[in-house]
């Protein structure tokens, strides 16, 4: 992009070069437009694909100003970057990313379910298993394409269909304190 834009600059101080550095300067404007709305995103997430997290990351930080995307782009940007966060177990800024990406608009309704998937995620590894359901219920709600995630969807709610009532959970025998016998 600056090599096209710096190029047409310079080409138009030659003599006729005016003219000609419209060939340069056109697609160094288009390039940073586009940079400027669609982001790294795509390199990011091919990234994410093949398990390299810290590549991802990278990626998207040079997404120079996330609040210039377009809304849907906006919408994956922070999606991405709370996948990432959640990976690394650091659930509260997950959360702070998947509500933005929620509030930015996701693409389509594939990307929403997942978004609430994952704070129901989240909530459940808090222990609010009330608003971990509700998240659930939102994605259930989302017009969902892909079989893989309805799948899933199917196999976290037998999961929650597997926690006691009180919301106890099971202790690990070795774990259990025995009484004191009297002597």
């Amino acid at each position: 992009m600056a090599a096209l834009l710096i190029g047409g600059i310079v080409v138009s101080f030659l003599p006729y070069g005016l003219a000609w550095s419209w060939l340069l300067l056109i697609p160094g404007i288009i390039l940073t437009v586009g940079y400027f709305l669609f982001g790294t995103l795509s390199s990011a997430s091919q990234k994410m694909q093949i398990g390299d997290y810290n590549g991802a990351e990278e990626q998207l930080k040079w997404t120079w100003k996330p609040n210039w995307l377009l809304k849907m782009n906006r919408g994956v940007f922070h999606f991405l970057h709370g996948t990432i966060k959640m990976q690394r177990r650091q659930l509260d800024a997950a959360e702070v990313h998947m509500q933005d990406a929620l509030n930015a608009g996701m693409p389509s309704g594939d990307y929403t379910a997942q978004v609430y998937l994952a704070l129901s995620n989240i909530a459940a590894s808090k222990s609010k298993l009330q608003v971990a359901k509700k998240y659930l219920k939102e994605a259930k709600a989302c017009a969902i394409t892909e079989p893989m995630l309805k799948n899933a969807i199917s196999d976290y709610e037998k999961q929650f269909k597997q926690i006691p009532r009180g919301h106890q959970r099971f202790q690990n025998p070795k774990q259990m304190r025995r009484p004191k016998r009297p002597r």
